[in-house]
Order: C-alpha cells, then structure tokens, then sequence
C-alpha cells in the first residue's frame, strides 16, 4: 500500500463554513412527487398556446441544464475539494439537484401529459444549449478547482435563471399556478444555496494565493462571464426571442450575472440591477422567494456571520 486513506473527522473541522452549510442542508429537501402540479393544468390550458409552449421550454431547458450538474458539475468539484468537510456538503449538493432535476420534468409531465418528452428532446436540440454544456463539461473534466467553483456557481445563480425567467414572469402576470410557483420556488432555494456555498469557499480560498494569482483569477472570471452572456443570449432568443419579453430576460440575465460576481467577491460589470427589473419580474421573484433566495441576497451570506459580499469601486 502506498497511500493512506483517512475517515471524513467531523469532530475535527477546517472551516466552519463546512458545518454551517452541512447543519442546513436538510432545510433544502423536498420532494417533487408532494407538489401537485397537475392541480394547475385547467388554469394552464387557458393561456395562450405561445405562452404555454415558453413555460414548458423553459422547464425542458431547466431539465437541460440541471443534469450537467447532476452528471459532473458538483461531483467535479467534490474532487477537488479544499476540506475533507467540504467532499460530504457536495455530495449533498448533488442530491438536491438531483431533486430539482426530477422536480422539472414532473412538471412538464403534469402540464402536458401527452407531449412531455417532446419539451426535453427540443432542449436537447438546441444548439445553444449544447454550446453552454459543452463549455461547462470542459471546466469540470479539465478545469482547475477554482475554475470548477466559479462555473458551478455562475450556473447556479445565474445560467438557470434565463429558464426561470419564463415562469417567473408568467407568475407576475397573476396567473394562478400556485403549485407550478411551489414548484419552483423550492428549486430556486436550492439552487441559490448550490451558489452560495461554493461562492463562500472560492473567496477563502482566494485570500491565500498571491497578488498576481489573484488578478489573473479575476480575469478569467470576467472572461468567463462575457463567454456565458454571449452563449445565453442566444438561449433567450430561442426561448423568448417571439415576444417583448426577450429583451427583459435578458436584462433579468445580466442582473443575474451581476448577482454572481457579488457571490465571487467581485464587482459587478452590467448596468441592470433590481430597480430596474420590469414589474411582472419583480412579482414574480416575490411570489417564488423566501429568505434563502438571492433576490435578497446583497451584502451578508446566510452561511457565515460575515458581511463581505459588496459591490467594490
């Protein structure tokens, strides 16, 4: 034998932001088969056939998304893990996105019983897509660990989001889909807290390399972020492209990208922020959040007793 193997001591413990995220990570379970989302479907079937298929697309391309993560994203980085601690919270943040990734398809089940895999085989198809798992797949297999984090948390706090922006907006029109907004409100906590955690344990990690490792972090990082604004833009297209709403879901986009860069420790780059979101977004957001939610996510992170998280000049 020439390497030891060592237990997980979780009496012996790095970082106390290990055990904060552990210590919650049982707030964020939930289950899709308890949410009866084909209580919406007479309500559904009223909106126009256009906004139905947007609503249903949306969801396909949050199914989409979300199993890149479940197949390698957390699991990636768990690889590389910083603490032993830090192997187990992973692995637990893989679970709930496994969660959210079947709570997706459940409601496209319940809402279009007859054409569900047909809303998963259009996200499969769309280039745009691929373009943005491809470039993922290749940070996770190939990446360095602070690449890793970055792309999970930019995923999770922002890339989702032009999938949620459909709903959501729907949502702020007062369309009565109580379960559908249910739903979706539970995948957004877990999704903000997939973000969060590894936003947290990027910056510390940060605080120990050199000033030029440093910088050249930070380049990359809005590099990064140029790359996945140009890839999604094109995302929205498909998704929104046929109505006034497309150039919204793109500001709510950026908006979410900026949100991002705060969870990184990094100032934000685009003009859009939350005064600025339309009113059907803004309703929206308020109907599917709670306090874990991001929305409200400004200059404290609910894993630690810090308040780090700000917008630098």
């Amino acid at each position: 034998m020439t390497k030891k193997y060592e237990a997980i001591n979780w009496n012996k413990i790095e970082n106390r932001v290990d055990y904060s995220a552990w210590s919650r990570l049982s707030d964020f379970i939930w289950e899709p088969e308890r949410i009866p989302v084909n209580e919406d479907k007479a309500e559904f079937d009223k909106l126009d056939e256009r906004y139905q298929e947007t609503f249903l697309r949306a969801l396909g391309s949050l199914a989409f998304l979300s199993t890149i993560q479940v197949k390698i994203g957390d699991s990636s980085v768990k690889m590389d893990a910083a603490t032993p601690q830090e192997i187990s919270v992973f692995g637990a943040l893989n679970y709930l996105e496994a969660i959210a990734n079947k709570g997706y398809s459940n409601a496209i089940k319940a809402l279009a019983p007859e054409k569900a895999d047909s809303y998963i085989e259009w996200a499969n198809e769309q280039r745009n897509l691929q373009d943005v798992a491809d470039l993922l797949t290749q940070i996770y297999q190939r990446g360095t660990a602070w690449q890793k984090k970055i792309a999970l948390s930019f995923t999770e706090m922002a890339i989702y989001h032009v999938g949620f922006y459909g709903p959501l907006y729907l949502f702020g029109q007062g369309k009565h889909l109580s379960r559908s907004i249910e739903l979706l409100k539970y995948a957004i906590r877990s999704t903000s807290f997939n973000a969060m955690y590894p936003g947290v344990k990027f910056r510390l990690e940060l605080e120990d390399m050199s000033e030029e490792k440093q910088k050249e972090i930070k380049f990359w990082v809005y590099t990064f972020t140029e790359r996945i604004e140009k890839l999604m833009r094109g995302v929205i297209n498909e998704l929104y492209g046929y109505s006034d709403s497309k150039d919204d879901a793109l500001h709510y986009f950026r908006y979410t990208l900026n949100k991002n860069l705060l969870n990184l420790g990094y100032p934000t780059v685009y003009p859009d922020s939350n005064d600025d979101l339309s009113t059907e977004i803004q309703q929206g957001v308020i109907k599917s959040a709670n306090f874990e939610s991001f929305f409200f996510y400004n200059n404290s992170n609910p894993l630690t007793d810090f308040h780090e998280i700000k917008d630098k000049d």
